[in-house]
């Protein structure tokens, strides 16, 4: 705006030049028209200026390294679109980094500006100090700013480098199942009043000269433990959630229900998540890809948990930028 003006002022200066040192009647029409014409142009661009609105959209979700645009629009109905102008703010919810980009649109278009996919988490886009001018450029309004939108990046589930030993948490004990039923493992025992008559071992019975019953068995489960660090450069930080959800739906599809335990950054304490189903997982997911990260957050990786059977610390080898 100020170098409109300058451009602005350089002309008046030059009107007021030529009707100083020429005495024709024209001279004083182009010194009253140089006066006037920043007032027309406020006079004919008020309208559009009034009725500019600024319009914002982001994909709600994406996959790493997926291409991905923030859409952008400004208009205001039916009139040529003067020159609006804002910063667009893009923040990384768990680094707290900030980029701003200037913006200026002088069309009632759509404009794309590419989101950075690299590493996971949650970003808010955000507009502020929106402007409107008039068409010379040379007097602006403030344009409401449109809701912030949020774009939340999803890591890509990745077998880990070295497999921990999967075998140990199929160790099971059994116990008899309630209610009885089909099971693929069953005891035998005598019959006790009030067993069903289709649990009975007939072959058995009467071999034995006793009553028989089969009795459904069904696995005792220990505590099978997931643990991980939320710390770490974000490429470290991608890595290690990338493996959490590859070996957490290995489990779930082995119909192991797990707990994922790790340090919460917010506050420094422990933060358990039980995972019985694919939903509880994506829960858990969300929930941490909107967590601020702190360099100050201690590990988990030297500490015990004697009530878990099977426990994996999820720690990867590299830690890419």
């Amino acid at each position: 705006m100020l170098r409109n003006w300058l451009v602005y002022l350089l002309g008046l200066a030059g009107a007021l030049v030529f009707h100083i040192y020429y005495f024709g009647w024209y001279s004083w029409f182009v010194l009253v028209l140089a006066v006037a014409l920043p007032w027309f142009s406020l006079l004919v661009s008020l309208l559009a200026m009034l009725r500019t609105r600024l319009r914002m959209d982001a994909p709600a979700l994406l996959t790493r390294n997926e291409a991905a645009y923030v859409t952008l629009r400004a208009g205001n109905g039916f009139l040529p679109q003067p020159l609006c102008r804002f910063r667009l703010t893009i923040t990384a919810v768990m680094t707290g980094e900030r980029r701003s980009l200037r913006q200026s649109t002088q069309s009632q278009g759509s404009w794309y500006v590419p989101l950075d996919t690299a590493h996971a988490g949650a970003y808010l886009c955000q507009v502020e100090k929106a402007r409107v001018y008039d068409y010379l450029g040379l007097f602006r309004l403030p344009v409401r700013a449109p809701a912030p939108v949020e774009t939340v990046i999803r890591p890509v589930p990745r077998e880990p480098a070295r497999l921990p030993n999967l075998r140990h948490f199929l160790v099971r004990q059994l116990k008899p199942k309630p209610g009885g039923g089909f099971s693929e493992e069953h005891e035998l025992r005598d019959y006790r009043p009030g067993d069903s008559m289709r649990e009975i071992h007939w072959k058995l019975s009467v071999k034995t000269d006793r009553t028989i019953v089969r009795e459904a068995q069904e696995p005792v489960r220990g505590l099978t433990l997931l643990t991980f660090d939320l710390r770490g450069t974000p490429g470290r930080v991608d890595a290690t959630l990338e493996e959490l959800l590859w070996l957490s739906q290995w489990l779930l599809d082995h119909d192991t229900p797990h707990q994922i335990l790790w340090i919460d950054p917010t506050d420094c304490e422990t933060a358990t998540a039980p995972i019985e189903a694919p939903a509880d997982l994506e829960a858990l997911l969300s929930r941490l890809l909107r967590t601020p990260l702190r360099p100050d957050t201690p590990s988990l990786e030297g500490r015990t948990f004697p009530r878990a059977t099977w426990r994996c610390h999820i720690s990867p080898q590299e830690d890419a930028s």
